[in-house]
Order: C-alpha cells, then sequence, then structure tokens
C-alpha cells in the first residue's frame, strides 16, 4: 500500500460535509472517512481529517440546534426516526443532561452510543446557546476522531507494502460493514 500524504481538496470537502451531514441526520460515524484518510496518507494527514469532520459537525449540530428551537416535537421526531436512535436513548440523554448539564453529557455521549444530534436536538431545552453547543462539537467528536485516525494510520503503516491498494480498502470496507451489521442489530431504534 503507497501512502500518499496529500490530504486532497475533495477528502477535505468530504470530510467536513460527512461531520455536518452525521450530526444533522446521517447515520454513519465521519470515522468512516477519517480512518480512510488516515489509512492511505498517514497520521497527519488523520488528524486534518479529524478537525475538518468536528468543525463539520458543529455546523450540523448547529443546524439541528436550529430546527429544535423552532420545532422541537418535529426534530425529535426526526431524530429518533435515524437507525440505533430509539426513544429510550432519547430520553436517557434528556435525563442526562438535566442531571450533568449539557456539556458534560455530551462529552460522555460517545461513551454510551448516543450520537450527537441527540444532543444537538435536546440543547435548546438545556441552556445552551446554539454558538455554544457548535463550538462544543470540537472537545465532544475530537476524541473518537483522533482514536479512529491514530488506529488507522497505524494499520496503514503495519500493512503498506504487504498489502496493495485494493485488498486494504476491500477490508477496510469490510471491517465497517461488520461493524455496522452488529451495531444496527444490537442497538435496534
Amino acid at each position: 500500500m503507497a501512502i500518499r500524504h496529500q490530504y486532497t481538496a475533495w477528502e477535505r470537502a468530504a470530510t467536513f460535509v460527512w461531520g455536518a451531514a452525521e450530526a444533522f441526520l446521517f447515520f454513519i460515524v465521519p470515522d468512516v472517512i477519517v480512518g480512510y484518510v488516515a489509512l492511505r496518507r498517514g497520521f497527519r494527514a488523520g488528524l486534518v481529517a479529524c478537525l475538518y469532520a468536528a468543525v463539520g459537525a458543529g455546523l450540523g449540530g448547529a443546524a439541528m440546534y436550529a430546527w429544535s428551537a423552532r420545532d422541537p416535537n418535529a426534530a425529535l421526531m426526526a431524530v429518533e426516526a435515524v437507525p440505533a436512535v430509539s426513544t429510550p436513548m432519547v430520553e436517557a440523554a434528556h435525563a442526562a443532561m438535566t442531571e450533568d448539564g449539557w456539556f458534560v453529557a455530551a462529552m460522555k455521549g460517545p461513551l454510551t452510543s448516543t450520537p450527537f444530534k441527540v444532543y444537538a436536538a435536546l440543547a435548546p431545552r438545556h441552556g445552551a446557546s446554539m454558538a455554544e453547543f457548535a463550538l462544543a462539537a470540537l472537545p465532544v467528536r475530537l476524541p473518537r476522531f483522533l482514536f479512529a485516525a491514530a488506529a488507522l494510520a497505524l494499520i496503514g503503516r503495519a500493512i503498506r507494502g504487504r498489502v496493495s491498494d485494493k485488498l486494504a480498502l476491500v477490508l477496510f470496507t469490510g471491517a465497517w460493514v461488520l461493524f455496522y451489521a452488529w451495531f444496527w442489530l444490537s442497538h435496534p431504534g
């Protein structure tokens, strides 16, 4: 697998848009594209991808926040229709935001498999301003993105020269397909 250090404009745009879309209603995490960049281009490019995805998540979170501020019932219904999101998950996030505050609850979200969009839809009810919530995407989303980038950069380094680009892509895609098959079966929404 040949390393390509340049993180292209297309990849930057795709990572940003993916981060925004997943924070709104898309249901496949930006870790996929962040990991792809890191696998193919190394950790530095993966780090830049993390930043683009997190900034995109801020924009997507702000869009969900704005929708929820205008029409909270419609926004929550749409979020609950996303695969692997359920009413009990939303209720648990609401309870955590009430008990711990919106920021602490959102920081714990990745540990409970609760998507950022759930917190974005609930944030107007919990005292967060739209700007505060959008900026919170950086500390809330970056740690997991960084983990994905580091893990995939290490895998890329380990297989470089031993595995063709095509086989690496097949294995990468297969791993994500298996992960999502397991995730959606074990987290019905």
